[in-house]
């Protein structure tokens, strides 16, 4: 191949990958319930979403001719919202929490910053992470007593193989190859059995 062509070649695998990364898998905006979550249907649909405000409120930035104009909407109404990046976050019991993986089996993550050891560590920043059974369901902490207690019934393979995993495996540990949390591979393995 010669020099001009691969030059272009090279140009253009260099653009596309910014302009793929801008698409949106689910649209930003405020989602009044987990079902329109799924469904991919915004109420108000917008170009960024955030939480909160100085007042407390969910905003939606949404075009408005060649402006935008700043939405406020009740966050007591709505399920989440998604950002112009892309992440969704739920808000839950005037709690939020970004949502990592979505299926019956939810998987979220929070922020908190410790202080003076107010939740068991130093001073500094740590990742708490939760579940929820469904978009709807209550959120817990993801934890191998409540996973058992929230699957006993429903998946009780599920619930035994969560309380035979080792000490050292973490529920949270991350497979970068498949893109699931340990938890999601194995209710997904005890979900095909």
């Amino acid at each position: 191949m010669n020099l001009p062509r691969r030059l272009l070649l090279g140009v253009l695998s260099l653009l596309a990958g910014p302009v793929a990364a801008q698409t949106f898998t689910i649209p930003p905006g405020a989602y009044r319930t987990g079902a329109a979550y799924h469904r991919k249907q915004p109420q108000p649909a917008g170009l960024d979403a955030f939480y909160p405000d100085k007042r407390g409120q969910l905003v939606v930035v949404v075009p408005r001719g060649t402006k935008t104009a700043k939405l406020r909407v009740a966050p007591d109404s709505v399920w989440g919202y998604v950002s112009e990046k892309g992440r969704t976050s739920r808000l839950f019991r005037n709690e939020e929490y970004r949502l990592e993986y979505a299926d019956t089996l939810c998987v979220y993550s929070q922020n908190s910053t410790n202080v003076n050891g107010a939740l068991g560590g130093t001073n500094g920043t740590g990742t708490r992470y939760f579940f929820s059974r469904g978009l709807t369901g209550l959120i817990f902490p993801l934890t191998p007593r409540y996973l058992r207690e929230a699957y006993a019934a429903s998946s009780p393979g599920f619930a035994a193989a969560v309380g035979q995993l080792r000490v050292d495996k973490s529920l949270v540990d991350f497979d970068r190859k498949t893109g699931l949390f340990r938890v999601t591979t194995l209710y997904r393995e005890m979900a095909g059995k």
